[in-house]
């Protein structure tokens, strides 16, 4: 939502970000294009006490895996573990100043009343946030999104240009658009995305061990063997370099012509390829990543359902604390509905194809809606996970995970923003 400046103001489901502008004017015929956040009013008339401005901001942006992107941060810890400033190879972007900001996925509440958010050409946008003081970026900061008609005459305003040439300022806008095109800033899904573009990135960035990488790779390599066996049913016996060969086209979504006849067959369109086998493999990893956060949400699940805080809460602190308790108990309940319903069409629906050779409608009428299940996916786990993680970080000190009344009063409100 833009107010009569065409500034951004929070609101809806939006990731809000203090914007406590310190000392420095905007150049008139840019600002209206600066998307800054000011914090939404409190659920309660109390001031609560539980935490400040700044320690909200920096569990927002310090907690969100698959939701933020923190560069500056990161960025950060190369130059305290090198002991030195990094290389321009060593840097995500060529721009430093890029180097020093954050990333951030919001739903896209900009179409048209009633329409599905999922089928729009950018179902969950990218913020980039440009903190005004990088050794405390919780200060505040200004912000655009990547989609935004002026975006590259913003940005360059936001970071500067100093000592990136044209070429270098060209290569970090397309990583910018890697990144948009994404529905979760994922480590997994990052890593993936740069190695299947050939961009280079220095895979630090990535907070991804090998180990992890490796697990997930061969989790779903084991289901694009059976789609290569299953293309190439009826031709004898096929060498496993052929069925090799397939499975790393179905991984980089590219050159996938011998899979044309298969997807005729689904009555899928050949000109879709890399696009439903690319959403196809992104939703696989959700399946995994979900599978092995299934105890978290479940703990969650009953946190939310029965805390009580610590100490007395009177009448105001306590409907304070069940108003909050229900909006977040809702929305989680519906995200994860969602989740599970789409992941269970998933697996049945490889299932009764790939492993039963009963019936391919299922999967043909999945992989046709790939990408939509792919963004809304995304969408759901990157709230879901971003709440998990700053439940678990505000409530791990406690035995039985309660907090007081003003700290419970606050984390529900700051998961009601996100959620």
């Amino acid at each position: 939502m833009r107010d009569a400046r065409g500034m951004s103001r929070a609101g809806g489901g939006n990731f809000p970000l203090a914007t406590a502008r310190r000392g420095c004017k905007l150049r008139k015929d840019v600002a209206p294009a600066l998307a800054g956040r000011r914090a939404p009013p409190r659920t309660t008339g109390k001031r609560i006490a539980g935490m400040s401005a700044e320690a909200n901001l920096r569990l927002k942006l310090e907690s969100g895996a698959s939701r933020v992107f923190n560069l500056l941060q990161i960025t950060r810890a190369m130059r305290e573990t090198l002991k030195r400033e990094p290389t321009p190879e060593e840097l995500f972007f060529a721009s430093r100043g890029l180097n020093e900001v954050i990333l951030i996925k919001e739903p896209n509440v900009t179409g048209e009343k009633g329409a599905d958010p999922f089928e729009a050409p950018l179902p969950v946008r990218t913020k980039i946030y440009v903190p005004y003081n990088a050794a405390n970026p919780y200060e505040g900061g200004q912000s655009s999104f990547t989609d935004d008609a002026r975006f590259e005459e913003v940005l360059a305003y936001m970071v500067g240009k100093d000592g990136v040439d044209a070429g270098g300022f060209a290569r970090d806008l397309r990583k910018l658009r890697t990144l948009e095109q994404l529905p979760s800033l994922d480590p997994f899904l990052l890593r993936d995305r740069f190695a299947t573009t050939g961009e280079t990135v220095n895979e630090a960035y990535f907070k991804l061990s090998e180990e992890d990488w490796r697990a997930i790779r061969a989790h779903m390599r084991e289901r694009f063997v059976l789609i290569g066996r299953f293309a190439t049913q009826g031709k004898g016996d096929v060498p496993a370099a052929t069925i090799d060969m397939l499975v790393d086209r179905i991984w980089e979504a590219r050159n996938l012509e011998p899979l044309f006849p298969l997807l005729a067959a689904f009555g899928l369109p050949a000109d879709r390829a890399g696009e439903f086998f690319y959403s196809w493999k992104g939703i696989g990893f959700f399946d995994y990543e979900f599978t092995r956060n299934t105890s978290k949400v479940r703990a969650f699940s009953q946190w939310i359902q029965s805390a009580q805080p610590r100490g007395h809460a009177d009448r105001e602190d306590a409907e304070a604390i069940e108003q909050g308790r229900a909006h977040v108990r809702a929305r989680v309940r519906a995200m994860l509905g969602d989740t599970l319903q789409t992941l269970g069409e998933f697996n049945t629906s490889f299932d009764q194809l790939f492993r039963k050779r009963e019936t391919a409608a299922n999967f043909s009428n999945f992989m046709l809606h790939s990408r939509r299940h792919f963004w809304r996916l995304g969408n759901n786990l990157n709230g879901i996970y971003h709440v998990l993680t700053i439940w678990d970080r505000a409530t791990r000190r406690s035995v039985d995970r309660s907090l007081p009344v003003a700290q419970m009063i606050e984390l529900l409100r700051i998961m009601r923003e996100l959620l």
